[in-house]
């Protein structure tokens, strides 16, 4: 696979706000054709300074995950991004929870036009648990449904999609046109009950509520979670799923196929770990980056 190659910095950082210079150039010596940022970090360079740095290494930021405002949005567009992450409401059970996040997802969308940004709508694996009201129909099916094809693309996590028994060629297939970009994540195992298909364990999420009970205790920074190592150890456990690619369930022919098959293609596979717990390198992203772009540029 050529020039489509690129990995979420995300993966070699999690929520480190930390490193973000080093692991950008880890990145493109692996050879990844470009990133998907987090958010506006700059590793405390200017933007001068950052533009620099990126255009010296050459390669392209496609997409930004995390802008929480205009003037982030400005920001991505001062870099030539592509796309953005707009993710659903929280806690979709009913028709009518989707509907109004479509609605609301679709007025982001449009607004994120006058920035040249195209809206991506990212998954986890609860976006798959059926409609309380409508159990023909898959949350992530409504969301599909109830937005506007010319406004709303979906950035599918194939590995999450996976994970809640979904066939991801198919998925393509059945709405060819909207799925751009995808992130690339093996899944070795299917979901047995309901609460795997949480993000969050409910283990983690007690940990947290209770550390919240302390003033001292800061659990969020900038929107983004932070875990203790306990949590972290449950979190990595309950992803053990996230297995080597290739060595899955996901036939990922077949999900190159469909993806390329769309009109205008897919821009970007962009690969995602949710684990590090193999190869005789586990908590070495960068070990696990190396042999994700192998597998990727050999597809």
């Amino acid at each position: 696979m050529e020039n489509k190659v690129y990995s979420q910095v995300y993966s070699i950082l999690k929520t480190s706000k930390e490193g973000v210079l080093d692991a950008i150039k880890g990145l493109v010596e692996i050879g990844f054709d470009g990133i998907e940022a987090m958010g506006t970090n700059t590793g405390g360079l200017s933007k001068a300074d950052f533009h620099k740095f990126i255009n010296d290494l050459g390669i392209r930021i496609i997409s930004f995950h995390s802008l929480r405002d205009d003037e982030d949005r400005a920001f991505a567009q001062e870099f030539g991004a592509q796309f953005t992450d707009v993710r659903p409401l929280d806690h979709l059970v009913t028709v009518d929870d989707c509907k109004r996040s479509a609605e609301q997802m679709t007025q982001m969308c449009e607004h994120l036009r006058e920035f040249g940004l195209t809206g991506i709508v990212h998954n986890h694996a609860s976006e798959f648990r059926r409609a309380a009201d409508d159990p023909e129909h898959t949350l992530y099916d409504l969301l599909l449904k109830f937005t506007d094809p010319a406004l709303v693309k979906f950035e599918l996590d194939v590995g999450w999609a996976a994970r809640a028994g979904v066939n991801t060629g198919d998925l393509i297939r059945a709405h060819s046109g909207r799925f751009p970009v995808l992130h690339v994540k093996e899944c070795n195992a299917v979901a047995t009950c309901d609460d795997d298909l949480d993000h969050f364990p409910k283990k983690v999420m007690e940990m947290m509520q209770v550390a919240a009970a302390s003033a001292d205790d800061k659990k969020f920074v900038k929107g983004a979670p932070v875990f203790s190592p306990a949590q972290i150890e449950i979190l990595c456990n309950s992803r053990s799923w996230n297995s080597e690619l290739g060595q899955g369930i996901i036939d990922w022919e077949d999900v190159k196929d469909a993806a390329e098959a769309q009109p205008g293609g897919c821009a970007a596979y962009i690969s995602e770990r949710e684990f590090f717990g193999y190869y005789g390198h586990e908590g070495n992203p960068m070990e696990f980056a190396k042999r994700d772009y192998a597998f990727l540029r050999a597809l």
